[in-house]
């Protein structure tokens, strides 16, 4: 029996990989959600685009998303709303150090 969807044979282009990333990135934020409460994952406009941000034992995360997926967000159970403290001014590469803690639970 073959599967009702099987997996694509071409390459992804790189919008289909960050589109991938970013609705993986509102599903981590509606985890930590409902794993840590509302007031630990959320989303915020910064400029034109939104932000879904998270805050672990191991610290603050963000990452911008594409605007497309306003409707999404809308629809998700996380809240339009800014971290407590707003953002504390991770680079990237903090935050990814901060996420690779919070997986391994090194924190």
């Amino acid at each position: 029996m073959g599967a009702d969807n099987p997996p694509p044979t071409d390459e992804k282009s790189i919008d289909e990989v960050y589109h991938d990333r970013n609705l993986l990135a509102i599903a981590f934020a509606r985890a930590i959600r409902l794993t840590w409460g509302r007031e630990n994952a959320g989303w915020y406009w910064h400029g034109e685009w939104p932000v879904i941000w998270v805050d672990t034992p191991a610290g603050q995360k963000s990452w911008h998303v594409t605007p497309d997926l306003e409707d999404v967000l809308e629809r998700s159970s996380l809240q339009q709303t800014e971290p407590t403290g707003g953002y504390d001014g991770h680079s990237r590469t903090l935050k990814n150090c901060r996420l690779a803690r919070y997986i391994t639970g090194s924190y």
